[in-house]
């Protein structure tokens, strides 16, 4: 899960930063270079993903969002006395 979250994390990154090269290369016109790709990365994990995610993890949290790794629950329907499996987990 670490490596996915890593992946998700740069892929969200790299998307920003090649944004940022865009913008930065139809505004500006007499200068020759669009600025430093890995700064921008970093920037834009450390300043903008990672306090979204923070930020959104405690919304989800605080909603009561489901929080286990446990494959499934069982639980008993109210109309039949049959038990019902719901996966939970990843």
């Amino acid at each position: 899960m670490a490596g996915i979250a890593t992946q998700s994390f740069l892929s969200a990154a790299t998307g920003i930063a090649i944004l940022a090269a865009v913008i930065r290369g139809l505004v500006r016109h007499d200068v020759t270079t669009i600025g430093n790709f890995w700064v921008d990365m970093v920037r834009s994990t450390l300043y903008i993903l990672l306090p979204l995610s923070l930020v959104l993890a405690l919304a989800l949290a605080s909603e009561g969002v489901i929080q286990t790794f446990a494959p499934s629950a069982k639980v008993s329907t109210l109309q039949s006395s049959r038990d019902q499996t719901i996966a939970v987990g990843p």
